[in-house]
């Protein structure tokens, strides 16, 4: 498997020494232990069988442990972009981070409502009928800004730090949108179910 080494500092072959899965009260996960084929280093990498196999999903790093990761439910278009946003970041590509950074913001909002034209609108209507709020709406509106200035041949610079604080914000408003929210619901209903 090819992934990102953090001592070799480039993405390298994987060679796996052994595959452990493991049924859970979730999906079941596939732990994969292996080592670089560059400078031996180990790593663990584990991805999930979420119903379609586990080819279907993309290895995630456990050990060496990466500093962001989704751990619940989202979109797979959402969710290959994120990961895509979050290597380009560990690449130290500032650029193609705040544009994947765009991307994973452009898959939420079509994954809202696939009619709208642009992000911007999908962001629109998104904090129209409340599903984000006013502040949220913002964070969002200037991640897009800056993903047009990555995405387009500008003289704007970009930095380690927009691409990094572009990424913080774009896990807080995933965080909220499919992880908080249905949270919430959920204890909402149970604590209705419970009532006498």
């Amino acid at each position: 498997m090819i992934y990102y080494c953090d001592h070799c500092e480039r993405h390298t072959n994987f060679h796996p020494l052994q595959v452990h899965i493991l049924p859970d009260e979730g999906p079941p996960e596939e732990h994969t232990f292996a080592k670089c084929d560059a400078c031996s280093k180990p790593a663990i990498f584990v991805r999930e069988d979420v119903g379609d196999g586990f080819e279907n999903d993309s290895y995630y790093r456990l050990y060496p442990p990466h500093d962001r990761h989704m751990g619940f439910m989202l979109p797979p278009v959402v969710r290959t972009s994120y990961e895509e946003a979050v290597k380009c970041e560990g690449a130290k590509s500032w650029i193609a981070c705040v544009t994947m950074v765009g991307r994973t913001l452009e898959a939420v909002t079509k994954a809202y409502d696939p009619k709208q034209k642009t992000m911007f609108a999908g962001l629109q209507a998104m904090h129209k009928d409340g599903t984000i709020s006013q502040e949220i709406f913002t964070w969002a509106n200037e991640l897009r800004v800056i993903r047009n200035f990555g995405a387009h041949a500008t003289d704007e610079p970009i930095s380690r730090q927009d691409a990094e604080e572009a990424l913080d914000f774009l896990q807080a408003i995933l965080e909220l949108i499919y992880y908080m929210r249905p949270k919430f619901q959920q204890m909402k209903a149970r604590r209705e179910a419970a009532k006498p």
